[in-house]
């Protein structure tokens, strides 16, 4: 009897490492650890720069669902979409079975985040907190999804695209700039948003940079105070206080903090 003992435990062993060794494990950007059994085949993912990230690294076949507010390509156009704007459909994303969810930690409910996190689904949550971060999710979720040489090119082709996407003003002089999240009530990025690096790269200097907030509300006054030669904005047409500044028009891609943020920062420097 001892003699089959020892091989049958042996076989256990290297069942269960085996086991352990097929799980696919990555931190996400809250520090989390997220464990599947093998790459995500059924996702819902739940912002639009993290759907952009899934496109980016060949995952967009594995999409069962995704952001309400996504306006591209137009291959996704026939996938279901989901919004959290007014509360996540914890029944409707329960009966998608989904063996992966990829959110935006800032762009949740906090109750919803609690949920999620408590639901037994595995989620990655996003929140970069600078280009580099986005480079990262990029690896990370390559590996999530099985893509993880899509996920390392993705990953470069974006640095790489960073790189020069305004190398035609590295010899410029720093202009002064206000960033435009809303204008009414006026609302902008202080120093510790990460759309701080992408104009340090266009060469440009954001006039509340000296304000330790990310996104915050700014008063009249301080407007006043702070003018800039510069404001980028997804709004245009709107009145403004500073009405000796230029005006340059940004879309949707400069703000997200997915991989076509390099779009938004090539179109941005042609403007400048």
């Amino acid at each position: 009897m001892r003699r089959f003992l020892k091989p049958a435990l042996l076989l256990v062993f290297v069942l269960i490492s085996s086991s352990v060794c097929a799980q696919i494990k990555v931190q996400d950007d809250l520090g989390r650890s997220v464990v599947l059994p093998a790459a995500a085949k059924r996702i819902v993912t739940l912002s639009p720069h993290t759907t952009e990230m899934l496109l980016a690294i060949g995952a967009t076949p594995q999409i069962i669902a995704a952001a309400q507010f996504f306006d591209y390509p137009d291959v996704m156009r026939d996938i279901p979409k989901t919004s959290t704007l007014g509360g996540l459909d914890r029944e409707w994303l329960l009966a998608s079975n989904p063996d992966l969810v990829v959110a935006w930690a800032s762009g949740i409910r906090p109750g919803d985040l609690q949920w999620l996190q408590a639901s037994g689904i595995p989620v990655f949550m996003s929140e970069p907190g600078s280009l580099s971060a986005i480079a990262d999710a990029l690896k990370k979720l390559g590996i999530l999804t099985g893509h993880a040489e899509k996920g390392q090119k993705a990953a470069a082709l974006f640095t790489a695209r960073l790189d020069a996407a305004c190398s035609g003003r590295s010899g410029d002089p720093y202009d002064s700039v206000y960033y435009e999240i809303w204008p009414s009530p006026p609302m902008t990025i202080g120093g510790k948003h990460w759309l701080n690096e992408v104009l340090e790269l266009a060469h440009l200097h954001n006039v509340f940079a000296s304000v330790p907030r990310g996104v915050f509300t700014v008063s009249a006054e301080s407007l006043l105070a702070t003018p800039s030669r510069i404001v980028i904005t997804s709004q245009p047409a709107q009145e403004r206080l500073n009405t000796s500044a230029s005006i340059i028009t940004a879309d949707s891609t400069l703000g997200r903090p997915g991989p076509r943020i390099v779009e938004g920062l090539e179109q941005l420097c042609q403007q400048l």
